[in-house]
């Protein structure tokens, strides 16, 4: 969400008025100004008074002079704050600011110092400002730096005020930062535990009532309560301890409510958690046929396995992002509502749908525990009526709601399939069900467009799920419930999708534009289609690809700028543009494997190899598992590991997650594909042309990406007849196959790039096919975006140069690129730590003067944090 910068310089006058029926506030309505610029020295006194202009606050800023910018913002002013603010004996030592709601984020500073943070448009912020803070009588700078990921952006509504008298649920929080108690055995166990009183200023004397109240989330049971008086002050302790004995399944959840005589604050923590033993667990199936089924299929995920480069990037994946993922962070919106952002509700879905993948593919006991531990804790939060969201009951059904409870399920019904742990399923039922009731045309329904984000289309999502849902079930209603939402697309206030698509055809002119919202639907509407066989569903989704392939892709496979779909060539590629947002990468692979599936055509699995082989590993740094919100062609890569503000980090990992499923597949009526040429094995059947099931070992040596050359070995149980698809990749040149020393290849139009060899023929057991092809180095042109600059494309990758390896160039900007001429180099000469062993010598020039670059792979370059580029500019 980090593009163009703004600042944002407030001058404003000191207006005293009434607050209440005896506190005096400061007016900070007017007077605000603007400065272009983003650096530290905003937060302090040191900053000059020129180049402002005025600007309101309570709007927002595109409409005053700032269209279309999307980034960090900083919002400043100067203000005298009087004494006569300063209460005699207050029972908090702070004054009151508000400053209404901000769009997205912000961190307020007073002086340079920062005295709160809230992330979400439609949080009202207050904050403490403490005495001690305070310059009274004097000049003070009060900082707010603003956070805008897409469309609007700024400080939208307020009040906007200094003073008065402050909630208690501002001044006091209550934390824990105890994780929970892991419980095992029969018997009851004594756990400690406590919870912290954070002040946001210090108070003389605070005095109240403590309750605090133990329930077992999955039998509901209460299991602990206890009331007592608490003094809060200066000498008073600020942590509260206790012991309860604990034993038995479930997780255990600790409801705290500090009560004054005029307020109160609560806080709901994890303290412990039993598993719940599993048994008899198996792959689960849909219990309905698709009318129109999938032309290929995945092999069992338990029956593959792969080597060398692609293993390497999935246990990357594994080891350092999903194993380390925040728990804490990912559940604790659900048992401490309201969450601190508004869709922190999708984080426990997206983990579930990868980690249900991986733990089939990996057998990663770690992996199978925390998984375990996830569902047991989230199904302990589902509501009695169903609700499973992150949000207070008074703010239900808005802005990313139903986001989250489409993940929800889609989570669930992962963990489902993988398993067959029936709690799952029927968690998902209750939250279908729950969306049943709520939305539709009936009498007291709502639309379901309009309420969420981005013309109803993040709402609107929850399509995917529910034809899954529908799918396990065979529960007819919940197919009713994705027919109304098809109507919702067409409803004054909807996005339209399926009739703009089919008329216009772009993706830029459908909705708003935003991509991730848009692609999610679309892969919704593909599983419709399976069901109901409706041309017109097919028709637009085909659309919808050709657009974006054509005119909304970048060379690395993804797609958004400021997560928007730009007009056709409109490509920016900088830090600055937010360029290829990570769940905007994972979800065009997702939709891309649904067609492909569906098709069997090798146009789809073209792109998915662009995208896997480039934006998807650039995404997730293999050394540390942190992940970029957003992967520039140019610059360093932002890589973040908190979980906090981040859905990326939650959705790249499930792009790795379905890799494995479309590398090899099988067909529905005759044999295998082999779509990427990546080193492993499989053990399953195949149909063989006679429609019977045969047992086919499959074992693959080769080097790819960094060689055009793969041995395959067949062993069939019996020598039986089948088909063998090879992909030849649009990029590839000169592709040969050969069986038992025999070229099949040798007569002109066998092998087209961009389709399929298909060889059908009797296969002996431990037959070998040699596949090679030229990897074809070639010049990609910058287009509209890039006019005279080049990147250089080996095979499936898009290669960078990374200044940590070229430590003589001060500025890659100055680069020349000779040729796409490529040396490949023993990667002895990679830096130690580094993951990846390409390295490719070109010729460039700096100045007018011949210089060796080092390039590598785009998806490994900037692991060390350093800039790169793949633009370089073109020779004459």
């Amino acid at each position: 969400m980090y593009g163009k910068l703004i600042l944002l310089i407030v001058a404003l006058s000191t207006v005293l008025v009434g607050y209440g029926q005896s506190a005096k506030v400061l007016d900070l309505a007017n007077g605000w100004e603007i400065q272009v610029g983003d650096q530290s020295v905003y937060e302090s006194q040191a900053m000059g008074n020129n180049a402002w202009k005025p600007v309101k606050v309570g709007t927002n800023w595109e409409t005053q002079g700032l269209a279309d910018y999307n980034g960090i913002a900083w919002y400043r002013l100067r203000v005298v704050i009087p004494s006569s603010l300063r209460e005699r004996n207050p029972p908090i030592q702070g004054l009151r600011l508000a400053l209404g709601k901000i769009d997205d984020n912000d961190r307020t500073y007073l002086n340079g110092r920062e005295i709160g943070r809230t992330t979400g448009y439609n949080e009202a912020r207050e904050y403490i400002i403490s005495y001690d803070q305070i310059r009274w009588d004097a000049e003070n700078v009060l900082a707010v730096r603003v956070d805008d990921g897409a469309g609007y952006g700024g400080m939208m509504s307020g009040p906007y005020v200094l003073g008065g008298s402050p909630k208690l649920s501002t001044m006091l929080t209550l934390e824990s930062h105890q994780p929970p108690t892991i419980l095992s055995g029969f018997d009851k166990t004594m756990v400690a535990k406590s919870v912290q009183f954070r002040l946001a200023a210090p108070v003389e004397a605070l005095t109240g009532i403590l309750r605090t109240r133990v329930v077992n989330t999955y039998t509901k049971a209460l299991v602990f309560q206890k009331t007592q008086p608490m003094y809060i002050g200066r000498k008073a302790k600020q942590t509260y301890f206790y012991e309860l004995k604990l034993g038995g399944e479930g997780a255990y959840r600790a409801d705290y409510v500090f009560k004054t005589d005029t307020d109160s604050v609560s806080y709901s923590t994890l303290i412990a958690y039993h598993a719940k033993p599993r048994t008899g667990e198996h792959l689960t199936y849909p219990v309905v046929a698709q009318q129109v089924p999938a032309k290929t299929e995945a092999f069992p995920l338990e029956h593959i396995q792969f080597s060398g480069f692609l293993q390497q990037r999935l246990d990357a994946n594994l080891y350092q992002r999903l194993l380390n993922i925040d728990e804490q962070g990912i559940l604790e919106g659900f048992y401490n509502r309201p969450g601190k952002q508004t869709w922190v509700g999708e984080y426990p879905g997206k983990y579930l749908h990868a980690a249900s993948r991986v733990w089939r593919y990996s057998h990663s006991a770690r992996l199978k525990t925390q998984m375990d531990r996830v569902v047991d804790i989230l199904i302990g939060t589902q509501l009695e009526n169903g609700y499973l969201g992150t949000y207070a009951p008074k703010d239900y059904w808005t802005a990313w709601d139903v986001w989250a409870h489409k993940y929800d399920m889609l989570g669930l019904l992962s963990y489902y399939a993988a398993t067959g742990h029936q709690p799952a399923l029927e968690t998902s039922k209750r939250v279908g069900d729950l969306l049943i009731r709520t939305f539709g045309i009936g009498p007291g329904q709502l639309n379901i467009v309009e309420t969420g984000e981005h013309v109803g289309m993040a709402s609107a999502s929850v399509l995917e799920p529910m034809t899954e849902l529908y799918r396990y079930t065979g529960e007819k209603k919940y197919l009713d419930f994705c027919r109304y939402i098809l109507q919702a697309y067409e409803s004054p206030k909807g996005p339209k999708l399926i009739s703009t698509l089919n008329t216009l055809g772009r993706v830029d002119k459908t909705a708003n534009g935003k991509a991730y919202e848009m692609l999610s639907n679309l892969v919704g509407i593909v599983k419709l289609y399976q069901l109901t066989g409706e041309a017109n569903l097919l028709a637009a989704t085909e659309k919808a690809w050709q657009d974006i392939v054509a005119y909304k892709l970048y060379i690395t496979g993804t797609a958004s700028s400021h997560e928007l779909f730009q007009p056709d060539g409109v490509l920016p590629a900088e830090n600055k543009d937010s360029m290829g947002e990570g769940c905007v990468t994972t979800t065009w692979l997702q939709f891309n494997q649904l067609l492909y599936a569906l098709t069997g055509e090798g146009k789809y699995m073209d792109e998915i190899e662009k995208t896997v082989y480039n934006h998807l590993f650039a995404a997730e740094n293999p050394q540390t598992g942190c992940v970029s919100y957003y992967t520039a062609l140019s610059g360093k890569k932002p890589y973040r590991c908190t979980i906090f503000a981040h859905c990326c980090l939650a959705s790249v990992p499930r792009g790795f997650a379905i890799t494995p499923e479309f590398v090899y597949t099988k067909n529905r009526d005759n044999g295998l594909t082999i779509n990427i040429y990546s080193a492993g094995q499989m053990q399953d059947t195949v149909v063989t042309r006679n429609g019977n099931k045969v047992p086919l070992d499959m074992v693959i040596s080769s080097r790819f990406p960094a060689e055009g050359r793969a041995t395959i070995l067949l062993k069939p149980a019996r020598t039986s007849s089948f088909k063998l698809a090879l992909r030849v990749p649009a990029w590839a040149r000169n592709f040969r196959a050969t069986v038992k020393g025999k070229s099949l290849t040798e007569m002109p139009g066998i092998a087209v790039p961009g389709q399929y060899l298909t060889l059908e023929q009797l296969w002996e057991p431990n037959t070998v096919i040699e596949v090679t092809f030229d990897l074809n180095p070639q010049l990609l042109d910058g287009g509209a975006s890039y006019p005279g600059l080049v990147a250089l494309k080996n095979g499936p990758q898009v290669l960078a140069i990374d200044q940590s390896l070229n430590p003589t160039l001060t500025d890659l900007r100055d680069v020349t690129l000779e040729s796409a001429e490529v040396v490949a180099q023993l990667p002895a000469q990679l830096p130690k730590g580094w993951v990846g062993t390409q390295l490719y010598k070109v010729q460039g020039q700096v100045g007018g003067k011949p210089i060796e670059l080092i390039a590598v792979p785009y998806a490994e370059a900037g692991q060390t944090g350093a800039d790169l580029t793949v633009w370089l500019r073109k020779s004459n």
